[in-house]
């Protein structure tokens, strides 16, 4: 199957690399079927989820893990029955990306991560509390002391 997308182009797709997000992602509740691209650079951090319902719409979203040390939650037992998860490896999570024309303004969420079950390929945006930041600046130079 194939997509023509805006910003990626012409994406061929299987139907096997479907991610079924239920009930959508916040804002986007009605758009369900997703794939997830990435450039074939393996040093290249982001991805795209890519809609099948609208070429028109995608998100580039990146690993959080890669950028943040001490990020951690746990997955409620309802996220974990929902996308019958079955052990830690199967899970994968990234966080959407806003890119700012300064690239030290982009920004991750780290507050709505999006939870994949690898083997499933059922997916789910959570919210975690706001312990986490919903527009964390991952690219800003820490300041050393």
């Amino acid at each position: 199957m194939k997509l023509n997308t805006p910003y990626l182009g012409e994406i061929e797709y299987n139907l096997e690399e479907i991610i079924i997000f239920e009930n959508g992602l916040y804002g986007f509740e009605e758009k369900q079927e997703f794939i997830l691209v990435n450039l074939e650079d393996p040093d290249f951090p982001f991805n795209w989820l890519q809609s099948i319902d609208d070429e028109n719409l995608s998100f580039v979203l990146t690993s959080p893990f890669l950028f943040i040390n001490d990020y951690e939650f746990d997955l409620s037992d309802n996220v974990t029955n929902e996308l019958e998860i079955k052990n830690h490896e199967d899970v994968l999570i990234l966080s959407t990306v806003v890119l700012n024309e300064e690239l030290e303004e982009s920004t991750i969420n780290l507050q709505a991560p999006i939870v994949i079950n690898r083997n499933t390929n059922k997916g789910k945006q959570i919210i975690l509390d706001d312990k986490f930041e919903l527009k964390y600046k991952f690219l800003q130079k820490k300041e050393s002391n």
